[in-house]
């Protein structure tokens, strides 16, 4: 039995109009703009930095054993 395309289930939808109504609906989870929002942002950001160097650090590590 042959899987009907995802094009045929679904009607067009316009890219433009449903990331705005995204944007809309995530509007209210928007934080303010608190220090402790930026610091918890920042922080977040650095660990991920840090968890990428991390990442390629051990990769290198293992090509070349």
């Amino acid at each position: 039995m042959l899987m009907p395309t995802l094009m045929n289930q679904q009607p067009a939808v316009n890219l433009t109009q449903a990331t705005q109504a995204l944007n809309n609906s995530l509007r209210a989870f928007q934080p303010q703009n608190s220090e402790a929002a930026s610091l918890i942002t920042y922080t977040l950001i650095g660990a991920a930095v840090v968890g990428i160097f991390v990442y390629h650090y051990i990769k290198s590590q293992e090509d070349s054993s």
